[in-house]
């Protein structure tokens, strides 16, 4: 009887062992410029590997020349600050996707602006992702 219950603990651990990890999963948003004219929701952080993938979809409600664009601020695990940022210049949504390294924390914010760069209208940085909690 011994045999078979160390058997069957041994082959339970090698199952656990070889099947994939499951990602864990956060939700954030939304976050909007100051002017109400663009935004960011259904943010989903999924944990990687390698660090990070935060998504999220960016809407733009204007055409002709404006843009709305949402900047990524993020700590990495060397104290390094990392900005990246993404623009909508046509009505509508447009997924934003940042891949980041292993981090300690991520912030946005939406403004308002050109194809060429951000112009105003700035929401103030939101917290997105903090190691932690």
């Amino acid at each position: 009887m011994r045999i078979f219950l160390t058997t069957g603990a041994v082959v339970a651990a090698l199952l656990l062992a070889a099947s994939p990890a499951v990602a864990d999963t956060w939700s954030w948003g939304p976050v909007k410029s100051t002017d109400g004219k663009g935004k960011i929701t259904n943010g989903k952080i999924v944990s990687t590997s390698s660090g990070l993938k935060i998504t999220g979809r960016l809407y733009d409600t204007t055409a002709g020349g404006q843009c709305t664009w949402v900047r990524f601020r993020y700590l990495t695990d060397q104290g390094k600050t990392v900005q990246k940022s993404y623009k909508n210049c046509k009505t509508g949504w447009r997924t934003a996707a940042l891949r980041t390294g292993h981090v300690l924390s991520v912030e946005a914010q939406v403004c308002r602006g050109t194809k060429k760069g951000v112009s105003g209208h700035c929401s103030a940085y939101a917290g997105v992702w903090a190691q932690g909690g």
